[in-house]
């Protein structure tokens, strides 16, 4: 069961699980001042499924691939507000730079890690305006964490969280 109250169980009545989606649907867009208008077919719910589940695994990450507006996004939106997950990605605009990045990965880090608020970061690769945010993100993945990104004044209030 995760930490909230909602238990991952499997249903044998999919017309039932599209329709709990749907009410979730419903539930993000009355809290969301930007809502998704979403047409919940019976693949479109498997996936927001599976990106759950994943989502809620241990240090669970996932790459979904796909075409252009093919819900990618929507759909991770929906499984991250499901898991009751908050959804962190950075809005990428002009003079957008490398020390933008590291102030939004640091941030989204520090959401994650020292307030404990379970979060979902998602990236999508039109944001991709430097190899090294790829790096960044492997080093992330890899270690969970990106050397030099946290400067002195910023690694105190770290290392005191949860004595």
């Amino acid at each position: 069961m995760d930490g909230e109250g909602r238990p991952y169980q499997i249903l044998t009545d999919l017309d039932a699980m599209v329709k709990k989606i749907e009410e979730y649907l419903e539930d993000y867009n009355s809290q969301n001042k930007s809502q998704m208008k979403l047409i919940l077919f019976l693949d479109a719910c498997d996936h927001v499924a599976r990106i759950a589940r994943v989502l809620r695994q241990p240090l669970g990450n996932a790459l979904l691939l796909g075409v252009g507006g093919s819900g990618r996004q929507s759909l991770s939106r929906l499984a991250s507000f499901i898991s009751q997950y908050k959804a962190f990605s950075i809005e990428v605009v002009k003079g957008y730079s490398m020390k933008d990045w590291r102030e939004n990965l640091k941030t989204c880090l520090l959401q994650g890690g020292v307030q404990a608020k379970q979060t979902t970061f998602l990236f999508v690769d039109t944001q991709i305006i430097n190899e090294n945010m790829l790096e960044d993100i492997n080093t992330v993945l890899n270690s969970g964490d990106v050397p030099g990104l946290y400067k002195t004044e910023d690694e105190e209030p770290i290392m005191t969280v949860g004595r």
